[in-house]
């Protein structure tokens, strides 16, 4: 589907491009030149739907910010003064505020996806082929409902908008609690993953099918967690695992090769082209080390995802997961060897800055078996002799040895063993962050890194030391713009 977004980046500019910044959500994005003017043909709706996707790109650029610099897998680079990043370090360190950036940019960008997928659900009756026309559908509700997903374990309750409605009614609306928000995300990636193909033609490569859906749906119906929804979550991920025709590759490394994107085993991603057309890729340019200039990529690194003393110790020596995620040193143009980690799993050959190909995995085949694991344990009290194989697959694959017999005696046991193993296997993915959520241990987990992890702890550097977390802190505060906007908005408690 690269080919396929290039073609629209113009209409999709259009699009996107008559924002308001007054109102407090996007959710007209195309009012400024009507929706009922635009959406008149199937091509138009086709284009509309291409328009979702790109707007993943915005979401994409902060998702690593509000997820993985929060978890124990990542920390904001402490060779830069206290006063430098400081929207960074106080994610990084649990001291946001409601008038953090991020926690505004991100919550925007999610609620433009939303709005472009409502605008494309209200135009589907000009699409005459009805097959093509719940294709369409499935897919505005797949985007519409990961960005959702995605909100609800950030924020909590939060706006839950299904239709477009103009910025006076924006300014009334209310948040909706958790259990409202996963009806809504749940039955729209219901359908999808009953309505959409399971595969594509080449041209098309990128839209999200059926396992696509199937994927989401499982790890949304793991999250809710209720006993209903978890025994329904591992018939789906079992359908997915044993149906999709998706499998581990042979070799970790390559499931990240640029060259080598929407293998076997992925399942969906976030697409980039590079070559300055406005669909490149930033991570290498923000991951990689300051001052590097182009010894490692084009144009140096901003060095603000930095994987974690932790991560360094997590890997055995043999692991070849290790430094296919990051590297632990590099040599500057005058040869000399800099010790320093750096993530470098979306590096790659480019000419730009900001512009790399890379695709970001949403999901793929090794997330689908390791939730699949997961809840059979939960569903049984423990595992079996399936949802140790699972794991066992994965680590195989990576050359570690399988699971002993005292990770796999009880419950509570295969669940560490099972989250350490996801930690190795997904590491900057942006996955941890919302593991430890779902499994509870979010704070444990965060309290024994900040009390550990020496960049927390300097007794030079008090400016950066970090207190234990509470509860509430593992939400998102709702941004500020938004009760200033509409003050009858109950902010998160705590903040």
């Amino acid at each position: 589907m690269k080919n396929y977004i290039i073609k629209i980046t113009a209409v999709v500019a259009i699009i996107v491009g008559f924002q308001s910044c007054d109102d407090p959500i996007d959710l007209q994005p195309i009012s400024d030149i009507g929706a009922d003017g635009f959406y008149s043909n199937t091509n138009e709706v086709n284009l509309g739907v291409i328009g979702i996707y790109n707007s993943l790109h915005l979401k994409q650029l902060d998702e690593w910010v509000v997820t993985e610099l929060r978890s124990d897998n990542t920390q904001l680079s402490f060779d830069n003064s206290v006063n430098a990043n400081v929207p960074y370090r106080q994610l990084d360190r649990f001291v946001s505020n409601p008038l953090n950036e991020f926690t505004a940019s991100y919550w925007r960008a999610s609620y433009k996806t939303i709005g472009l997928s409502n605008h494309v659900l209200e135009n589907l009756a000009v699409v005459d082929d009805i097959d093509l026309a719940a294709q369409y559908e499935g897919e505005a509700r797949f985007l519409r409902a990961h960005s959702l997903f995605n909100l609800v374990r950030l924020y909590g309750g939060v706006f839950v908008i299904t239709e477009s409605i103009d910025a006076a009614d924006a300014r009334n609306l209310e948040r909706k609690s958790i259990e409202e928000a996963y009806e809504v995300i749940i039955e729209d990636l219901e359908f999808a993953y009953e309505n959409l193909p399971e595969e594509y033609g080449s041209s098309e490569v990128g839209r999200a099918t059926k396992w696509a859906a199937g994927a989401e749906l499982g790890k949304a119906l793991l999250t809710e967690g209720s006993a209903t929804s978890v025994a329904r979550a591992e018939i789906v991920l079992r359908d997915v695992a044993t149906l999709s025709g998706k499998m581990l590759l042979d070799n970790y490394e390559d499931v990240f090769d640029f060259n080598n994107e929407y293998n076997d085993e992925i399942i969906f991603a976030v697409r980039y082209q590079s070559g300055l057309l406005g669909l490149g890729s930033p991570f290498a340019n923000l991951f990689s080390p300051l001052q590097s200039e182009n010894a490692v990529i084009f144009g140096g690194g901003d060095e603000l995802n930095v994987p974690t003393e932790g991560m360094e110790t997590l890997y055995a020596t043999n692991d070849p997961r290790a430094r296919t995620n990051f590297a632990v040193s590099w040599v500057d143009n005058s040869g000399n060897t800099n010790i320093e980690r750096f993530v470098s799993k979306y590096n790659s050959t480019f000419s730009n800055v900001d512009d790399a190909p890379n695709d970001w995995v949403i999901s793929r085949y090794a997330d689908v078996i390791l939730l699949l694991a997961e809840a059979i344990n939960e569903n049984n009290g423990g595992p079996n002799t399936e949802a140790i194989g699972l794991v066992d697959d994965v680590k195989l694959r990576a050359g570690q040895p399988v699971l002993t017999s005292a990770q796999t005696s009880t419950y509570f046991d295969f669940k560490l063993a099972l989250e350490e193993e996801r930690r190795k296997e997904f590491a900057f993915e942006n996955h941890r962050w919302f593991d430890l959520l779902r499994t509870g241990r979010a704070v444990t987990v965060m309290n024994n890194h900040f009390a550990t992890d020496f960049q927390y702890n300097d007794p030079n550097e008090p400016a950066f030391n970090t207190q234990p977390i509470q509860q509430f802190q593992t939400l998102l505060p709702i941004p500020q713009y938004e009760i200033d906007l509409n003050p009858s908005v109950a902010q998160n408690v705590g903040y």
